[in-house]
């Protein structure tokens, strides 16, 4: 991956991705690695700042923690999906069972289990991205 694009040519300069999870130095550590790809990212700890952010901005991409003290990332998709249908999300768990996986399926969304490297998420991005 380069800095230019990700995954089939989908040209980083022009992708804007929100990422939500209680933990903020997760939140960092991704924003960091998609920055070093030269996307533009923000992020919150909260589902509901979230889902604000995601209403009065246009993103390209959520990353969002399943398991959250506010809000279930899976009611944030939920929620994302009602007001647009086509808006790309990817769960995020460390705790990412069968029923999660039926879960993040019948959402239609990509599921990435905690821990991930680097080169895993980029390719999960461009994979979402892409479609």
């Amino acid at each position: 991956m380069g800095t230019d694009t990700v995954g089939n040519g989908r040209k980083v300069h022009d992708m804007r991705v929100i990422i939500v999870d209680d933990d903020a130095t997760f939140c960092r550590f991704v924003a960091e690695v998609l920055e070093d790809e030269g996307i533009e990212v923000e992020w919150t700890t909260e589902g509901a700042e979230c889902w604000r952010r995601w209403s009065a901005g246009a993103f390209d991409l959520v990353i969002s923690d399943v398991y959250m003290p506010t809000m279930l990332g899976t009611e944030l998709i939920s929620r994302l999906r009602e007001s647009d249908p086509g808006a790309r999300a990817i769960l995020v768990s460390a705790f990412a069972d069968q029923a999660l996986i039926d879960t993040s399926r019948a959402l239609g969304v990509a599921l990435l289990s905690k821990p991930f490297d680097r080169r895993r998420l980029l390719e999960l991005i461009a994979e979402v991205t892409n479609s």
